[in-house]
């Protein structure tokens, strides 16, 4: 059966706009929490790459699994490495940020990749 794509990026998209709303709130209610300034353009990024591996992999859910298991593994390096070249780039040219950059950057991409790894899983569980 092939997943309903449209409910699975809307749901997906609702996800990320609460992880907006609450990081507004804290940028702007819990000045206590430091939150790097381009945290918008964080989560669009991460958005934006989560959303092209959901749809990347969901081609492969009706596949054989060691497919899908391929596929996944080479997504997530992919991402893992792309990442890693951000992050470090960043911090370079950004020393005295470096550090909120990064905890932003990885609080946003666990979220995101943990609702990843529940859509495709549940993906994976329907007939």
């Amino acid at each position: 059966m092939k997943p309903n794509i449209r409910l699975i990026i809307s749901r997906f998209t609702y996800f990320t706009l609460i992880i907006l709303i609450i990081s507004l709130i804290i940028q702007f209610w819990v000045p206590a929490i430091v939150i790097c300034n381009v945290w918008p353009i964080i989560l669009l990024f991460l958005y934006s790459f989560t959303l092209f591996a959901i749809i990347m992999l969901s081609k492969y859910i009706g596949s054989r699994i060691s497919y899908f298991a391929n596929a996944f593994m080479l997504v997530n390096f992919g991402k893992l490495v792309l990442f890693s070249i951000i992050i470090v780039v960043y911090a370079w040219l950004n020393r005295d940020k470096a550090i909120s950059f990064t905890i932003t950057f990885f609080v946003y991409y666990l979220l995101l990749t943990t609702y990843e790894v529940i859509i495709l899983l549940r993906m994976q569980k329907k007939p």
